[in-house]
C-alpha cells in the first residue's frame, strides 16, 4: 500500500464515520456553531481525500475542471445555510446524506482544481476550508455569551419576565412563518429548548441583532418591550 493509498483510506473512513454521527449519537439539536465546525471537519478530510486521489498525468489546463473547483465550494456554502436545519434535522439519516454532500463537495474541489492546474486543487482546498471555518463564527451564530451575560445573573434573573402570551401573539406575526408557529423550524432554524443553548438577555440581544439570513426586526416593527416578550415566550418553547 503507498502513502496516497493510505491518506486516502484513512481520510474516507474518518470522513464517513464522522458523516454518520447523527444516526449512530441520534443528537439533532446541535448548535449552529458546533453544527459548522463539524462541517469544516468534513471539508478538510473531504479535501485530503481529493487531493490523494489525483495522480500526476500530463494534464493540460481544462476549463471545465475550473468550473467545478469554482462551483463546489459556493454549493456547500449554500448547504451550510442555517434556514436548511430545520430540513436536515428533521431525519437522521437526511443528516447524514447532507454530511456526506460536504464531504464530496470537498473531494471535488480539490480534485477538480489539481486536474485543472496541478497546484490549484491545493489552493481551492484552503479556500473552502477557510471559509468553513469563518462561516463557524459568523454565519447565523450568536454572539458570544460572555458579552451579553450580565457579571452577576440569579436564577431569580434568568427566569423569563416578559409577557409569554404577548410575545406568542408577536411571534406568530414575524417570526412564525420562518420558525414555526411552534418553534419546530421551517425556513429558520428550530427554537425548543432554546432556554438550553441561550439565557433571556443572550435571546434579547439575538432578536435584536441578529446574524444573517435573519432579519433585523427591532426598533422596527418591534419595540423594546416587544422583544422582551418575544424572548420570553421562546424561552418557554419546549
Amino acid at each position: 500500500m503507498t502513502l496516497r493509498q493510505f491518506v486516502l483510506g484513512v481520510s474516507a473512513i474518518a470522513g464517513i464515520t464522522l458523516s454518520t454521527l447523527p444516526v449512530i449519537t441520534g443528537d439533532r439539536d446541535i448548535a449552529i456553531q458546533p453544527h459548522h465546525l463539524d462541517h469544516a471537519a468534513l471539508m478538510l478530510l473531504g479535501a485530503i481525500a481529493g487531493l490523494a486521489i489525483y495522480t500526476p498525468r500530463g494534464d493540460r489546463e481544462s476549463a471545465p475542471w475550473l468550473w467545478v473547483a469554482v462551483l463546489c465550494p459556493l454549493l456547500a456554502m449554500l448547504l451550510m445555510s442555517p434556514s436548511l436545519y430545520a430540513v436536515v434535522d428533521r431525519s437522521p439519516w437526511l443528516h447524514v446524506f447532507d454530511h456526506l454532500a460536504f464531504l464530496a463537495l470537498a473531494m471535488l474541489t480539490a480534485y477538480a482544481g489539481q486536474r485543472y492546474v496541478r497546484g490549484v486543487g491545493v489552493a481551492t482546498a484552503l479556500l473552502l476550508e477557510f471559509m468553513a471555518i469563518v462561516a463557524a463564527f459568523g454565519y447565523g451564530v450568536a454572539p458570544p455569551a460572555t458579552n451579553l451575560r450580565p457579571p452577576a445573573v440569579s436564577a431569580q434573573q434568568t427566569a423569563p419576565s416578559g409577557d409569554v402570551a404577548h410575545g406568542k401573539t408577536i411571534f406568530a406575526q414575524n417570526c412564525a412563518a420562518c420558525h414555526g408557529a411552534s418553534g419546530q423550524g421551517g425556513m429558520g432554524p428550530p427554537l425548543k429548548n432554546e432556554a438550553a443553548r441561550k439565557n433571556l438577555a443572550e435571546t434579547e440581544a439575538w432578536i435584536k441583532k441578529p446574524a444573517p439570513p435573519m432579519p433585523a426586526l427591532y426598533p422596527n416593527p418591534l419595540s423594546a418591550k416587544d422583544v422582551a416578550d418575544v424572548a420570553a415566550f421562546v424561552q418557554s418553547l419546549k
